[in-house]
């Protein structure tokens, strides 16, 4: 109960009805006496009247951190899994998190769930604490009726994902490192050492080569080079908020991820490990396939294989088999071909998982292949700048060398 003035003050109370059953509350007045007489004009007993206490500011909701979110996904799947109710389980997630801030996002999930909002809408309303498209993969689960499997295959495809990471860093990192170093010593030698040769062949009169001449020019260089970097860098993030205004920002990174050396192969093949996993889910549960196809689309949320997938139900529709569509963008066209024939054997959820399996196993294996690849290419790039650094610091000696002792031969 409240009644709101001007200049007011929040007090609580506890009082008595007429006929004795116990009320109590809020009222916001200007004075507890004020109060007091607000509350015996409505006819009740007032017992006892305080200035209520302000509540203290809370912290403001944080988005979640990629391990956070890997790890809350995880305890997501597991407890819908053993048949939890979803809020029940969220307050045991925010328990477990160490991070204030990060509780009070996993809280307020829950807390939209409590006043009856479906989880798919609850995501929705706290989207910007969420990756983008979260809420569409949780409706594809509520809607194939395995909640639980979708999570769980979100989960590999991310685990999956902070392995390539860690993979990239730990191949780089020692030549990253190294390179670095090698271009503060080469700085450090083309402003103090390189000099001294310039001065020496100027007396003989005769040039520096022009290897030497050129390290030597880096002081010069380099701020330029910095500047182009930094102009390539404002020109990817402006096509970027571009492409984002025009909803074609996963298209394009798509495009340009998949056709990267090395790790392209790994995330396309993930990526059809997750919609071959998700088709097979819907399929055991009991939906027809192009409604199966419809939600591995929402789970994965690619643009280009929801374009493939668009061309397969269309052929479902019109009643030709799945083996006549062509040309498609990032689906094979042998599994095109395993649906078809498995869709008129009435084995399509073990063929989609066949699948699934496969697909993984090839990510898996390149994954486990670029350290092996990519050290040494990185290694050969750093024996080819020390070997240029060391070849400009000899090379003036070698023709210092030559110079004198040519007038000593004649």
């Amino acid at each position: 109960m409240t009644q709101t003035t001007a200049s007011s003050t929040s007090f609580l109370y506890q009082a008595q009805t007429v006929d004795g059953q116990p009320i109590s509350g809020t009222i916001d007045a200007t004075s507890a006496e004020q109060a007091q007489r607000l509350l015996t004009a409505l006819r009740l007993r007032v017992l006892n009247v305080e200035v209520a206490a302000r509540p203290t500011p809370s912290l403001r909701p944080k988005p979640l951190r990629a391990e956070d979110f890997i790890a809350f996904n995880q305890q997501l799947a597991h407890l819908t899994s053993a048949g939890m109710p979803i809020e029940q389980g969220l307050r045991l997630i925010a328990q477990d998190m160490h991070s204030r801030r990060m509780a009070q996002t996993v809280n307020a999930l829950a807390g939209e769930m409590e006043r009856g909002t479906p989880l798919q809408q609850a995501l929705e309303a706290q989207q910007d604490r969420f990756p983008p498209l979260y809420a569409r993969l949780i409706g594809a689960g509520v809607a194939s009726g395995n909640l639980p499997g979708m999570l769980l295959n979100l989960g590999r495809h991310l685990d999956l994902l902070q392995r390539v990471r860690a993979a990239l860093w730990r191949a780089a990192a020692y030549p990253i490192m190294v390179l670095i170093g090698l271009a503060l010593v080469v700085l450090f030698i083309s402003q103090a050492v390189l000099p001294q040769f310039n001065t020496i062949f100027k007396d003989f009169g005769t040039k520096l080569p022009a290897l030497t001449e050129t390290i030597m020019m880096l002081p010069q260089i380099v701020p330029w080079v910095l500047a182009g970097i930094g102009v390539i860098i404002l020109l990817i993030i402006i096509t970027w908020l571009i492409l984002k205004s025009a909803g074609l920002q996963r298209l394009a990174m798509e495009r340009t991820v998949f056709h990267l050396p090395l790790i392209g192969q790994i995330l396309r093949y993930n990526l059809l490990a997750r919609w071959c996993d998700a088709v097979a889910l819907s399929i055991k549960s009991g939906l027809d396939l192009p409604r199966a196809i419809a939600l591995a689309n929402d789970a994965v949320a690619s643009p280009t294989l929801t374009r493939d997938s668009e061309q397969l139900i269309a052929a479902l529709q019109s009643g030709q088999p799945l083996d006549t569509v062509q040309r498609t963008r990032l689906l094979p066209a042998t599994a095109v071909a395993t649906m078809s024939l498995a869709s008129a054997q009435s084995d399509l959820g073990g063929a989609m998982n066949t699948l699934s399996e496969m697909y993984q196993q090839q990510s898996q294996l390149r994954l486990s292949l670029l350290p092996a690849v990519l050290t040494p290419l990185l290694l050969i790039l750093m024996a080819l700048v020390i070997g240029i650094v060391i070849l400009a610091m000899f090379l003036p000696l070698i023709s210092l060398i030559q110079n004198i002792s040519s007038p000593m031969k004649k």
